[in-house]
């Protein structure tokens, strides 16, 4: 899936009901959208972030959110939860990508420029985090 994880992955029984479908051993993989701090701990979505994507920040989060969230099940190991070093400047780059592929791209796509630009890493990253069954 892409762009959609964080939608629903970060509901509590959302990893229960996916592990459902992995055989004992088998792996679990996913990259999101994360941030470097959490909403909770900065008191505010920072407003460069809230314009373009308002309060759906608030489902970024960061990698020791997912471990815990996933670990506390006692379902999975997690093997790995880490943020993507420079994600924001690979974002940025498919980010300009689409937006030449696209007819009125850069128009489309100028709002998410912009916030990656502006942010410049300081809290948009991307979450990625493995685990494997019990």
């Amino acid at each position: 899936m892409l762009d959609a994880f964080e939608y629903f992955g970060t509901a509590d029984g959302y990893l229960p009901y996916l592990v459902h479908f992995l055989r004992p051993g088998g792996q679990l993989g996913v990259a999101t959208p994360g941030m470097t701090r959490e909403v909770r701990d900065l008191g505010v979505i920072p407003p460069h972030i809230k314009r373009v994507v308002g309060w759906e920040a608030i489902a970024w989060h960061t990698a020791q959110w997912w471990r815990f969230q996933w670990e506390i099940t006692e379902l999975v190991d997690v093997t790995s939860a880490r943020l993507q070093e420079d994600a924001w400047r690979d974002w940025l780059l498919w980010a300009r990508a689409c937006a030449e592929r696209q007819p009125d791209g850069e128009k489309a796509n100028r709002p998410v420029i912009d916030m990656l630009i502006e942010d410049g890493g300081e809290y948009i990253s991307f979450a990625l985090v493995t685990a494997r069954k019990r």
